[in-house]
């Protein structure tokens, strides 16, 4: 399988005359986390718009959700979408690529724990738990949810960062709040979601050398994160393709629900009505080099790179833990790339779909 870092592609430098030195860069520049607006709310099934701020390289984002839930009438069961998908959907784009980003709530917070090995949240605040379940009684709660976006690969090199600091840049993020009924599987009526949107930008400001010239860290690449949805009509095993592009898969987040809130699990003693029993990643039509049957074996994989499993069920295929230039996967370089989870014959399926997610470096 060919794998390796790739070829670089200008797809993020400045107009302006510069030079690209990662060490002067690091020693000249300065730090800025900055606030640029905080959005309405938008209101179930809407959207709310930001543009961030055309100044430096941004490297972060930080979204937050500042607010309260009413319960009136009678208690509502969550969702095992609770919380986090309070935010249903998440687009970055940046200077006419429209999904840099094109992901939701669960997929950040998954994001965020693997890059944060035994991650444990202490500050967000929310009734029941993470995955829900539970039942809310009536009252109002106060609301405070994060979620992270890297979007550069690692926070020392940078690389991944977006170039801001230009008329010719724009740099957007739209937000979707979920409706009541994606996050509350019981009663959804008796619930009101109220609240703000917080973006937070992490840029660092752009220095010049002795000759006038900016100076920048590695920006040939763009540091993307893709969610798509497959439907599924059959146990066994199904086939997904992966979308094929010009970049390196870093990591693929593989998930499955087979129907409203009855989302699959790989867990050992997991029920027979929600047991997704085997995984693996094909290509060339014939070439298995990652199997994993039963699946559990990639969850205790998972728990030994991050401490725990990965929340929401999500399986983590990661090409860059141990050995990335080894590793990574070039897109081009294979043809029929695919996910082939199979899915328990105890397992009804209504509406249900298999969600690959690629962390991709282009």
């Amino acid at each position: 399988m060919p794998v390796g870092v790739g070829a670089e592609t200008l797809q993020n430098i400045p107009v302006n005359p510069y030079v690209t030195d990662p060490a002067t860069f690091f020693q000249m520049t300065s730090k800025n986390i900055l606030t640029p607006r905080s959005p309405a709310n938008p209101g179930p099934g809407q959207s709310t718009t930001v543009q961030l701020l055309q100044s430096g390289v941004v490297s972060k984002l930080q979204i937050t959700f500042v607010g309260t839930l009413t319960v009136t009438t009678g208690a509502v069961t969550t969702s095992n979408q609770w919380p986090y998908n309070i935010l249903k959907g998440f687009l970055l784009s940046a200077n006419g690529q429209n999904n840099l980003w094109d992901c939701d709530g669960l997929d950040l917070h998954a994001l965020r724990y693997i890059r944060n090995p035994s991650f444990t949240n202490s500050v967000d605040t929310f009734p029941d738990v993470v995955g829900g379940g539970g039942s809310v009684a009536v009252g109002t709660y106060k609301l405070y949810l994060t979620w992270e976006v890297p979007i550069a690969m690692d926070d020392v090199s940078l690389v991944g960062s977006l170039y801001a600091q230009s008329s010719a840049t724009n740099l957007t993020v739209k937000m979707t709040q979920a409706i009541n009924s994606d996050l509350f599987s019981a009663s959804p009526a008796n619930a009101a979601i109220a609240g703000t949107f917080y973006v937070q930008e992490t840029l660092f400001q752009i220095p010049f050398d002795a000759e006038g010239k900016i100076v920048i860290p590695d920006l040939t690449r763009l540091h993307g994160f893709n969610a798509v949805d497959f439907p599924v009509t059959n146990v066994g095993e199904n086939r997904i393709p992966l979308i094929r592009s010009a970049g390196q898969l870093c990591r693929l987040f593989v998930s499955a629900i087979a129907a409203t809130n009855n989302r699959l699990s790989a867990l050992p003693n997991a029920a027979a009505s929600k047991a997704l029993e085997a995984l693996r990643i094909e290509y060339g039509g014939n070439q298995r080099p990652y199997t994993w049957d039963p699946a559990a074996q990639l969850l205790a994989l998972n728990n030994q790179h991050y401490g725990a499993p990965a929340p929401y069920d999500r399986l983590v295929i990661d090409l860059i833990k141990e050995n990335p230039a080894r590793d990574i996967i070039l897109m081009q370089g294979v043809t029929e790339l695919a996910a082939v989870p199979r899915i328990g014959s105890g397992v009804t399926l209504t509406g249900a779909s298999v969600r690959l997610v690629q962390e991709t470096l282009f």
